[in-house]
């Protein structure tokens, strides 16, 4: 979230800054409200400074939501009264709730956190976030962006200059042609004896230029395909290598669509124009300077004509892109919506299906198709309308090279075969300027579509290996020493958290909706790191191993299963691929699943479908099940694994995980408290702390938070047991 917005002039340089519109007596007006590691400062809307206030006359911050506004305000500590700051309507709302967050984080630690650090950064020209990526794809210059592009060609260096030498090699013959042309039409048409040797030499020799060319057109076309295939397979396979390395707190930021887009679609238009309009480009570039040469060399008046125009259509060449910038980079996230909105929708299909809101669905598919269509028509009509005019600028030449060489020609200043030779080249130099000119609209699509990709090629990785890890065999034991986690740091989601978990012991989790439980578990897994503090596996930090070389020795049991869409065997087997047969009938039969598999159509190797569907909730959980006890892990870990089971489900489940436990350091999250009633210890976690520990039975006599969490799901069974004898 961007909480600098730029000011006017005479406002001095700060770390935050943001418009107000509400004067304090409800009047509107305009200001600026600035923050340093200082002070506040309010300014009016000509950078006049209003008041100031010091940092450390507060001891709390809060942006409060008012009747048709909202305030920012700070408790002062002389009188513990609230101090005025602004008043903005509720679309700043967001950005100062934000502000104050970070001003409260400063009050109660003394830490000032800078946002630009802790944030996604955002482009110092356009202000877009930079999404994790260093530089900006629409800012880019792209010079550069071609440049890499190019390097992405290194590993078909050799293939592809041979397929350019090949190619102006073939277009050299081309080049012989028109002067061929003269010696026909000067020494053999206009002469009154005609030689019929020489005619048939220059004949000749012209449909062997054109049959040479014809074959290396054939390799050449046979070396392209190999070049552009294995350019988009490499591109493709580091895009998806890059998604596979990029942390949760990456992935989160873009849906599972926009991802898939820029792996295949965005791919194919960066390989389009590397491999065909990269090298047509660098061809038509060397084509063009040649003609320009062979034309001067001829006939230097008539070529200066020819080429007056060019400086002004290059001109008008590159006001063109820059319109076709902004309009490709809309059509890009209009597609990107498009492709988003298609994928929740089909993998939503059962419940669309089961609302009945087909219709309803594809009406807003409709609208969303509309708006790309929309998009793709403005960037056509706008290129419809200047491309002729760029095509008309070019033309000037021409038109200007026929009326005074055929003028010359008439004066007998040039030979008749000399005016078809320059024509002829003029005719060939305006198929590069043609293509050319059609470079903004190709150039545009390509460097929006090569952004994104580099934005994910760029992406910073959050958790890096260890250079030297420390990776062994481990036995368990887990500690949190003084661990805080927050997706900001001003705003933790747990705060201080110091425990031990000893190998083999049963551990739950419990507390309220939202205090931090799946976040205790997710950096257990190393899926983030701790925001300060550290997490020890058998005293050895979780950064100095690798992520391979920890998640092999955990096994994961998730409340909402997912099922590879492929066979039960495979999915199984998908902990341990080089399991064998008898260890996978074993997992299975320990984790209660072998009878049911044994009545499917083809048993394990029935398909499960897209997400396990043809398979019930139960069965998918123990197919999971099964899946973790595969790999015999040293730690397990259960994300409310019985949540959304039936009683009579959830024991046979319960049954299955008690099997997997034994000898396992285990962590649980239960929605049901009465499943972790067996656990070695609870932890209790209340607004981000640990605020109880211990046994079942010691916990419920202390009456604290746990005890009254079991008697309010005690009184809530209680009711609906009540409702349903009634």
């Amino acid at each position: 979230m961007n909480l600098k917005t730029p000011l006017p002039k005479g406002i001095p340089e700060c770390i935050f800054s943001l418009p107000f519109d509400i004067a304090e007596n409800g009047e509107k007006t305009a200001g600026f409200l600035t923050a340093d590691r200082e002070q506040i400062h309010i300014y009016d809307s000509d950078g006049r400074e209003l008041s100031s206030f010091s940092l450390d006359s507060f001891s709390a911050f809060e942006a409060t939501r008012q009747i048709g506004c909202s305030m920012l305000r700070g408790k002062r500590k002389s009188d513990d009264k609230w101090q005025f700051f602004c008043s903005f309507t509720q679309t700043h709302y967001i950005r100062y709730a934000e502000l104050a967050k970070i001003l409260d984080y400063y009050a109660n630690t003394g830490v000032f956190v800078d946002h630009s650090d802790e944030e996604e950064p955002v482009c110092p020209k356009c202000g877009l976030s930079l999404d994790g990526s260093s530089t900006c794809p629409y800012c880019a210059k792209k010079g550069s962006t071609v440049k890499r592009l190019m390097k992405r060609l290194a590993p078909f260096k050799k293939p592809f200059i041979i397929s350019i030498l090949l190619t102006a090699f073939s277009y050299a013959c081309d080049l012989v042609a028109p002067t061929l042309q003269r010696y026909l039409i000067d020494d053999v048409v206009q002469v009154e004896q005609p030689d019929m040797n020489l005619f048939l030499i220059i004949a000749g020799t012209i449909i062997c230029l054109a049959l040479i060319g014809t074959a290396i057109d054939f390799i050449t076309r046979r070396i392209n395909i190999n070049i552009t295939i294995g350019f988009i397979r490499d591109l493709r396979r580091d895009l998806f290598d890059k998604t596979q390395e990029l942390s949760m707190r990456s992935i989160s930021r873009r849906t599972a669509g926009e991802i898939i887009r820029r792996v295949s679609e965005d791919s194919r238009t960066v390989q389009q124009f590397v491999t065909d309009n990269g090298k047509e480009m660098i061809l038509h570039t060397i084509s063009l300077v040649a003609l320009v040469i062979i034309m001067f060399v001829s006939n230097w008046k008539l070529a200066l004509l020819v080429i007056l125009p060019l400086p002004i259509a290059a001109w008008l060449a590159s006001k063109v892109m820059r319109i076709l910038d902004d309009r490709n980079s809309r059509w890009w996230r209009k597609t990107v919506a498009s492709s988003r909105y298609l994928h929740d929708m089909l993998s939503g299909i059962r419940v669309v299906k089961s609302y009945g809101s087909e219709e309803r669905e594809t009406a807003r598919y409709t609208e969303i198709s509309k708006e790309v269509s929309k998009a793709q028509k403005n960037i056509d009509c706008i290129w419809y309308i200047l491309s002729p005019l760029l095509r008309y600028v070019i033309a000037i030449g021409e038109f200007l090279m026929l009326y005074f060489g055929a003028s010359a020609v008439m004066d007998f200043e040039i030979t008749l075969g000399e005016f078809v030779q320059f024509t002829t080249y003029v005719s060939m130099l305006y198929g590069p300027l043609e293509w050319l000119t059609n470079l903004p609209r190709v150039l545009s699509q390509a460097m929006v579509a090569a952004g994104k990709a580099f934005e994910i090629l760029d992406e910073r990785i959050e958790l890096k290996d260890a250079e030297i890890p420390a990776d062994k065999p481990i036995d368990g034991n887990i500690t949190f020493e003084h661990v805080s986690f927050g997706y900001t740091a001003y705003n933790p989601v747990l705060k201080d958290i110091s425990l031990e978990i000893k190998p083999g012991e049963m551990i739950g989790i419990v507390g309220h909706s939202g205090v931090g439980k799946s976040t205790m578990i997710n950096l257990i897994m190393r899926l983030y790191d701790p925001t300060s503090g550290s997490i020890k596996i058998d005293g050895t930090d979780l950064r100095d191993m690798t992520s391979k070389g920890l998640h092999d020795q955990m096994g994961v049991v998730l409340q909402e299963t997912f099922l590879f869409n492929g066979t039960v065997l495979e999915n199984i087997a998908y902990s341990k691929p080089d399991a064998t047969f008898e260890e996978i009938i074993q997992a299975a039969k320990t984790a209660d699943c072998h009878d049911f598999i044994t009545r499917l159509p083809d048993g394990y190797n029935t398909y499960v479908g897209e997400k396990g569907y043809n398979l019930s909730g139960g069965e998918r959980q123990r197919v999971a099940i099964a899946r973790a006890i595969l790999r015999d892990p040293k730690i397990l870990i259960l994300d409310e694994a019985t949540a959304s089971l039936d009683t009579q489900t959830e024991k046979q489940i319960q049954t299955a995980l008690d099997r997997l436990i034994k000898g396992r350091t285990t962590i649980a999250i239960a929605h049901r408290l009465s499943t972790l009633s067996n656990a070695d210890r609870l932890i209790v976690l209340d607004k981000g702390k640990l605020v109880e520990m211990g046994s079942h039975t010691e916990l419920m006599k202390k009456h604290g938070v746990y005890y009254q969490l079991v008697m309010a799901q005690r009184t809530t069974a209680a009711i609906k047991k009540q409702t349903v004898t009634a």
